[in-house]
């Protein structure tokens, strides 16, 4: 059985349809309801959707789908360690706060193979690339944190398999149409803003989609769009600087 955590992106979805479809392996998903993103409902909407596709595949796979196990982000246990470890990475690069919490739970769960899809050129194989070594498994390989990494605080990663270190968004392109699941692909969803049901273009998932040459996927932002976008982020800065006085 392979945990993953699934968010129903292009990367967790291409690492969810490889192992069922391809690899005919038990998945079992993990997801952090953030109440806070906006993406939320977007997100469990694209995975539920995917799921009934791969069925429509073939009526066994859902026998490799175990339900998914979720929590909300609020009730993750506090962990002084963990976001200290978080803040003096942070320090150094740009670093997701997903990397705190998310710690965070899988050690109070006690897990350490949750399979986190890192790719090429992602944030975080900037701290991590001279710090892993190569798993083979059967039929299937991945990247894990060596036992002593050349800085502390890099434990934080140590909860995790790295199943598509060394791959890009356009190798799992190449590779889901070559497995005959690319029609799914196109269904993934990655914008955190999105703008009456689509992808506003704006956010840095969007453009880091756009980068990794996969704009195509990508709604070009309209006037009106922009707008809105300017009005949440002043509306936003207001209340930030209420909550400082």
């Amino acid at each position: 059985m392979k945990k993953i955590l699934w968010t129903g992106g292009w990367d967790s979805t291409y690492r969810f349809l490889d192992l069922i479809i391809n690899k005919k392996e038990i998945v079992q998903p993990y997801y952090v309801i953030d109440q806070g993103r906006a993406s939320t409902e977007m997100e469990i909407k694209t995975m539920n959707k995917i799921k009934n596709m791969v069925i429509d595949i073939n009526q066994d796979f859902s026998k490799q789908i175990l339900e998914t196990i979720t929590i909300d982000r609020r009730d993750i246990p506090k962990n002084e360690y963990i976001t200290y470890a978080y803040n003096e990475l942070k320090k150094q690069s740009h670093l997701g706060e997903q990397y705190d919490w998310l710690a965070r739970y899988m050690h109070s769960l006690g897990v350490s193979d949750l399979e986190l899809c890192i790719h090429k050129d992602d944030t975080v194989e900037g701290f991590i690339k001279n710090d892993v070594k190569l798993i083979t498994e059967k039929n299937d390989k991945f990247y894990k944190l060596v036992d002593k990494p050349s800085q502390n605080e890099l434990d934080i990663f140590s909860y995790y398999h790295f199943p598509l270190f060394k791959m890009t968004k356009i190798d799992m392109e190449k590779y889901a149409r070559e497995s005959g699941f690319d029609h799914i692909m196109e269904v993934t969803w990655f914008c955190h803003r999105p703008f009456r049901g689509r992808a506003c273009g704006m956010c840095n998932p969007c453009k880091y989609t756009r980068e990794e040459g996969l704009g195509r996927r990508v709604t070009k932002p309209t006037i009106l769009m922009k707008l809105k976008r300017y009005m949440q982020n002043r509306i936003q800065g207001l209340k930030n600087k209420l909550i400082n006085i």
